[in-house]
């Protein structure tokens, strides 16, 4: 006997059609943006993808609450000791770079699980399948982990405003430092993130795109540093101006102290003009848009192939 040939046969195995109403663009973006930001804090991952972020984040917490502790302390104090407290307990931005080593670390080991394993393995033309663009998707993931470094950094800055707010300190004084700190943690956590993601973008690698990214940021941190302290030794006040130029850190840094009138975070980094804080407003532009354009062009390379 012979099977006629051309003939076939469609079989009903119980699959459910889908009658609901289909989402849009913005409802895809939206789920990647929350899919995105739960898995920097492994959320949805492994066990052990839990560990770094979350011990990161409870590690800063430590200097934010020792510094809430010795406000709470002012009163029993001396004048004498009230007063030598006062100036580095009230500089709320040098919260972030005294801490830059766990924030970068933070941003380096978060980057490469939104950027570098999509590309790596190709996973990256499934997004694609749906009508999502190229750049909303890049922008997806930017926000995610701007909104995680953004959460990790100003969560320990308002228990220490918190605390402040508590005890018979100026509060108007503390008030003001406390809202530019949280306008520079929102711009530092935006560069962080497009610089972080461009590097996990070109590496691919996850432990590689992490110690690239450590490198790199505090490579040139501790350049900056030396060279700031060099000028500021030697009273060549333009070098240490022009050296905050090179790490994010410490341009962020410049920014919040001349357009906020803000206590520079070290004694060896000039108080900026105004048009040293136009220069440093263009340098964050540079840091985050030219990092963004270099990743969006590296997604959309990969996506095409």
């Amino acid at each position: 006997m012979t099977t006629p040939a051309g003939r076939g046969v469609i079989h009903d195995i119980g699959f459910r059609p889908f009658t609901g109403k289909r989402q849009g663009t913005g409802a895809i973006a939206w789920s990647l943006y929350l899919t995105s930001l739960r898995h920097c804090f492994g959320l949805g991952r492994s066990g052990k993808s839990k560990v770094m972020p979350w011990l990161i984040a409870a590690v800063l917490l430590v200097p934010a609450l020792v510094l809430a502790g010795l406000l709470l302390q002012l009163n029993k104090m001396s004048l004498s000791s009230q007063a030598d407290l006062f100036g580095p307990l009230a500089n709320y931005f040098g919260f972030p770079y005294w801490t830059q080593l766990l924030i970068t670390v933070f941003a380096a080991a978060q980057a490469p699980v939104l950027f570098a394993r999509d590309l790596r393995y190709r996973t990256i033309v499934l997004y694609f399948a749906r009508p999502l663009s190229r750049t909303a998707y890049v922008l997806m993931r930017l926000a995610a982990l701007t909104t995680a470094l953004f959460a990790v950094i100003a969560i320990p800055l308002t228990i220490w405003y918190a605390a402040a707010l508590s005890t018979k300190v100026d509060h108007s004084e503390h008030t003001k430092n406390y809202l530019a700190a949280i306008v520079g943690v929102a711009i530092l956590a935006i560069v962080l993130a497009t610089f972080s993601g461009m590097v996990s973008a070109i590496t691919t690698r996850s432990g590689l795109a992490v110690t690239a990214v450590i490198v790199a940021l505090m490579l040139t941190s501790g350049v900056v540093t030396s060279v700031q302290g060099a000028a500021y030794d030697s009273h060549h006040r333009g070098l240490g101006l022009t050296a905050a130029l090179f790490n994010p850190f410490t341009v962020v840094a410049e920014f919040v102290s001349g357009a906020f009138h803000q206590p520079t975070p070290s004694a060896s980094m000039p108080h900026p003009g105004t048009g040293w804080t136009i220069g440093y407003a263009v340098a964050i532009a540079c840091w985050a848009f030219g990092s963004a354009y270099l990743l969006i062009r590296r997604t959309r390379k990969a996506a095409s192939l």
